[in-house]
């Protein structure tokens, strides 16, 4: 799961989506952070948040933080990791030590999709605002791209569905449109 920018409803369409699944599935969900030089017009301002590389288990509900809002919709266990690219493997791989080997997972990251190939790639972006430049590929390469208006609650999420415990899938039978 990936954004066309930010503030564009990553984290509220990755909170529905578990809120939606965690009823019948167990969900572990990661969020990722990447380091890039200009990575403040888009992430705000990190200095003094986990350092470079770093995996971080959310346990706080009662944070303001996303990762804390992923844990209130239902996530089973929920991580952060903050890394530059060269980071980005080793910490995904710390991730996946630390789940089981057949969970169910739901990652909010742009960066990620570089090194994982999911099973569902979804991009939210936006109905009006522009799109950032390393998304760009992204949204030609989504199975799903979903438009956030702020009101429609994603009836997008009709579309999804877990196929052998532990794989999101796209409904094909249904109208996307």
């Amino acid at each position: 799961m990936g954004g066309a920018g930010r503030n564009v409803g990553k984290t509220e369409f990755v909170c529905r989506l578990i809120e939606e699944f965690s009823k019948n599935h167990e969900i572990y969900a990661l969020k990722v952070s990447a380091i890039f030089p200009d990575e403040h017009l888009y992430h705000g301002d990190h200095s003094h948040g986990a350092p470079e590389g770093h995996l971080f288990e959310e346990n706080r509900l009662d944070a303001h933080k996303d990762t804390s809002r992923m844990l209130r919709a239902g996530a089973k266990k929920v991580f952060y990791l903050r890394s530059d690219d060269a980071g980005m493997e080793k910490g995904y791989r710390e991730f996946l030590e630390r789940i089981p080997a057949d969970a169910l997972v739901v990652c909010e990251s742009n960066s990620l999709s570089s090194l994982v190939e999911p099973a569902l790639h979804i991009v939210v972006r936006s109905c009006t605002g522009q799109v950032k430049p390393r998304a760009r590929k992204l949204i030609d390469l989504a199975d799903l791209v979903v438009f956030s208006d702020g009101a429609s609650g994603f009836p997008e999420l009709h579309h999804i569905e877990v196929i052998d415990e532990n794989c999101w899938k796209l409904n094909t039978r249904r109208s996307l449109s």
